[in-house]
């Protein structure tokens, strides 16, 4: 199964390139397959006067501190995603030659930047939580010929409760937009273990990309902290995805090749209910269905009625499985 797993830093870098750096190495050595920062520029984001404006202001670092960053990604074979907010961050993030954006819900109705996305990026993750299907559906309408679009599902609180994960929305999306990747944003609590569960569930249902935060230490209460996993918890939480991601299956009504053989050997054959001279016509009520010693190339019949009305060609003794050395043509 191919499977994407993004650490999500967002603000947790907290401006501080030390930090993001930090955060940059812990997610690779965690073993992610990608990280994700915000690409904040406050005045893309609100106005002045907002009361979050100055912790907007406070994210912004330098163009060169992000070539940095991005560089030791990229040198670790790992992709680096940005969540843009306007032309400035869709032009900087380009410029810095990231592997793809993110839209949030908060923009979804941004045509100008979503358009801008889908010409300059080879993935372009659009956050649907709160979006309308009827939305969803014309969506995908304009854009029908786009391959590089992505859907993330996931309701964003601080945490999200049990009660509002709605993982089979999940299933719901894959069914109906089956010609696009769709992935889930976990923000569960960082320090319980539907933390760990959540994903897993999700894994399940087929998503391309499960996204999750990660922090350096949930005691320090980093920004963006309370639905992240340490990085030692992250570590372990990518080995349970990795393990159980082979459970799954490639999910073709196909029946394999450890099926065939399991179903072979302790499957029922047909076996002589009594003695059955030579030259009887068989009925089915000499017959029964048991276990007896075989293995995946037994040629005993699986179904009494392929031996019903046919005649034996040698003695058949009670208990011995029936096979078509056994038997001539119908009478």
């Amino acid at each position: 199964m191919s499977l994407e797993v993004i650490a999500e830093i967002a603000q947790g870098y907290e401006g501080d390139f030390k930090l993001a750096e930090l955060l940059t190495m812990g997610a690779i050595q965690s073993g992610a397959d990608s990280i994700k920062f915000q690409l904040v520029y406050a005045d893309e984001l609100a106005v002045p006067s907002y009361e979050y404006y100055g912790l907007f202001k406070s994210l912004e670092m330098k163009v060169e501190q992000w070539e940095s960053i991005i560089s030791l990604a990229h040198k670790h074979q790992r992709k680096l995603y940005f969540d843009i907010y306007g032309e400035l961050s869709c032009n900087q993030a380009k410029d810095l030659g990231a592997d793809g954006v993110k839209i949030s819900t908060a923009d979804f109705y941004n045509t100008t930047l979503v358009e801008k996305s889908i010409e300059l990026f080879d993935k372009v993750f659009i956050s649907v939580a709160g979006v309308e299907v009827g939305e969803l559906d014309s969506f995908l309408e304009k854009y029908e010929n786009q391959t590089n679009i992505i859907f993330m599902y996931g309701l964003q609180s601080e945490p999200t409760p049990l009660s509002e994960s709605n993982l089979r929305k999940l299933t719901a999306y894959k069914n109906r937009y089956n010609h696009i990747p769709i992935g889930f944003m976990d923000h569960s609590s960082g320090d319980t273990k539907d933390a760990f569960y959540l994903p897993l569930m999700a894994l399940a249902s087929g998503v391309d990309y499960i996204e999750k935060h990660i922090t350096l230490d949930r005691k320090l209460q980093i920004e963006d902290y309370i639905s992240a996993l340490s990085i030692d918890n992250f570590s372990i939480f990518i080995e349970d995805i990795n393990r159980l991601k082979e459970s799954l299956g490639d999910g073709k009504l196909v029946v394999s090749k450890s099926e065939k053989k399991y179903k072979s050997v302790s499957g029922k054959v047909v076996v002589a209910n009594r003695d059955i001279e030579l030259g009887e016509t068989i009925d089915s009520k000499d017959l029964s269905l048991k276990r007896v010693d075989t293995n995946e190339f037994s040629p005993f019949f699986r179904k009494i009625s392929d031996v019903h009305g046919m005649v034996s060609a040698h003695k058949i003794l009670k208990n011995q499985g029936v096979s078509k050395e056994n038997l001539c043509k119908e009478n």
